[in-house]
């Protein structure tokens, strides 16, 4: 686990029953302050997913699998070091949650990270879904129309795949906010 550190992080009450996510806060935390590689949302974000995904009854790993999915993403960590924290399950679904940076064009990007995470399985799709909505959540003017048609489309292939959910429909009730294709 993460060593303590001299400040503290409320989590939301939500995560409390949840010892594993003050850890995984703690990483990022520290993650996020001494390794950042790319501009983020910050922590606000993470905890968000994490906070849907424990309102949902997701299990601890998936829960803290949401707290960490971006830190692959947004900072030099890496995914032996996760392995190495949090164990070899919570460390598959952030990298199946990590889109493939060696892949330059954004919509062949975006078509890989959806594939990639409907292989990957339920629970690393319902942490997509809880960071998409989490997204539009904290929006109130449509985001780009590449990125609602990305949104869009990870909902129909996980639907497709899993059949609709809590989750789904909470991502659905957030994309309908903009009307589109």
């Amino acid at each position: 686990m993460p060593e303590s550190r001299s400040y503290r992080v409320s989590t939301p009450d939500q995560l409390a029953d949840i010892p594993e996510t003050d850890a995984a806060v703690a990483f990022i935390v520290d993650a996020y302050r001494t390794r950042l590689r790319r501009a983020g949302r910050g922590i606000e974000h993470p905890i968000e997913v994490a906070r849907l995904l424990a309102e949902d009854g997701q299990s601890a790993k998936v829960v803290v699998a949401g707290v960490l999915h971006d830190v692959l993403e947004d900072t030099n960590t890496a995914t032996r070091e996760l392995e190495d924290v949090f164990g070899a399950g919570v460390a598959r679904l952030v990298t199946a949650l990590s889109q493939d940076q060696s892949i330059k064009n954004y919509q062949e990007r975006k078509e890989a990270l959806r594939q990639q995470i409907i292989d990957a399985g339920r629970d690393a799709a319902l942490v997509s879904l809880a960071d998409k909505t989490a997204k539009l959540r904290g929006v109130d003017s449509p985001p780009p129309k590449r990125k609602l048609h990305h949104y869009r489309e990870t909902l129909r292939g996980i639907e497709s795949r899993y059949g609709p959910s809590r989750m789904s429909r909470r991502l659905r009730e957030q994309l309908e906010r903009w009307p589109g294709p």
